[in-house]
């Protein structure tokens, strides 16, 4: 089949862009034309994939997902089946990596601009009840919250497994050396203790709350990977790293390939996000034996509390509940513990097969059923 995959923006560091270009493989794997439409694409992509540019022009995020959606639908035809990475039109299939936009609360400046407006558009397209989309979910409180806000058919609604990579499993790297030659290059003392965030977002992923905590251990330092310097965000850090007096004990990296490498020598993932409909590093980290603190909004911090790799905070969140769970893992014991259950449960359950999973789906949409 002539399959597409649209996505509205197309770089190498996303964790959304790198299932849309997995899945890609897994089609054209199987014998698929596959091509990938998008509206903006940045860094250096893979030069196996066809990714064809549609021009798309307008002032505003919410504007260009509009703008880009009427672009893909007027494709439509020239395809036997489109599947959405994001919030689209006429998709046969989407694959959700948001919330649900209709289940959140409305805030007094919806009432000035279209963006909410146009959202809950675009969201309707595949979850109001009626449509064909079949819907793909990366967890249970992301499908609970659609289900619920849009009584969006059953059937229409799909669960995925984890989509990790297997490539970026690497438990060894604690033990092979790899871990003192990145913390050699990175500069940090043998004895430190090393948080590590993923978060190109800070806010959402709440950097500001890692870094308000990060006075009360004098020993510990805070590396960010997906920030850089000089950057909006790098400059928001430094600020607020400024203000509690700690800006000296935090690294910011920029983007980074390694991520498994840097797991390694780290001793600590720090994600109190404050959304996270999956929160991908959160398993990358379980797997690679990389113990985690998260909050429970994050989707995948059920795997943390499956494997006991971890402590995950209750909601509402609370500054004492991070301080507490941060001096637990404060102890080299515990740590040792959890980063040992983490890599158990890595080698023992089926956290590898989402993307095998939706490019069944998505081959098989018309017929609501996985391709034989």
């Amino acid at each position: 089949m002539k399959i597409a995959l649209a996505i509205v923006s197309l770089f190498p560091s996303g964790g959304l862009q790198r299932d849309c270009m997995g899945i890609a493989r897994r089609l054209m794997g199987r014998g698929h034309e596959v091509t990938i439409l998008a509206s903006r694409r940045q860094g250096e992509l893979p030069t196996d994939l066809t990714i064809e540019l549609l021009p798309v022009s307008a002032w505003s995020n919410h504007g260009r997902d509009r703008a880009f959606a009427a672009a893909v639908a007027r494709r439509k035809a020239e395809f036997d089946r489109l599947a959405g990475f994001g919030k689209l039109t006429d998709l046969d299939v989407l694959y959700c990596a948001d919330g649900c936009d209709k289940a959140r609360p409305t805030r007094w400046s919806d009432r000035f601009t279209a963006r909410r407006r146009i959202k809950l558009s675009l969201e309707a397209a595949s979850f109001a009840p009626g449509r064909p989309t079949r819907c793909l979910l990366l967890s249970q409180n992301q499908l609970d919250d659609f289900a619920r806000a849009w009584g969006t058919e059953p059937e229409r609604l799909a669960l995925m497994p984890p989509t990790i990579d297997r490539t970026r499993r690497h438990p060894e790297f604690r033990a092979d050396g790899t871990r003192e030659r990145i913390r050699r290059e990175l500069g940090i003392a043998a004895d430190a203790v090393v948080w590590l965030a993923v978060a190109a977002h800070p806010s959402t992923k709440g950097l500001d709350r890692a870094i308000a905590a990060l006075p009360a251990f004098p020993d510990a330092r805070l590396v960010v990977a997906g920030v850089a310097e000089g950057a909006k965000q790098g400059r928001l850090i430094r600020r607020l790293g400024g203000d509690a007096k700690v800006s000296e004990r935090i690294g910011l990296l920029g983007m980074r390939r390694d991520i498994p490498e840097l797991m390694a020598g780290a001793d600590l993932l720090v994600h109190p996000a404050r959304v996270d409909t999956t929160g991908t590093a959160i398993l990358e980290a379980v797997v690679n034996g990389l113990p985690v603190i998260a909050t429970a909004v994050c989707g995948y911090s059920v795997h943390v509390a499956a494997a006991q790799a971890g402590v995950v905070m209750p909601e509402p969140f609370g500054p004492g509940n991070l301080i507490e769970a941060l001096r637990q893992a404060s102890a080299p014991a515990r740590r040792a513990q959890w980063s040992h259950n983490g890599a158990d449960y890595g080698a023992s359950h089926d956290l590898y097969s989402g993307l095998d999973r939706a490019a069944d789906i998505i081959a098989g949409a018309t017929a609501g059923t996985p391709e034989p």
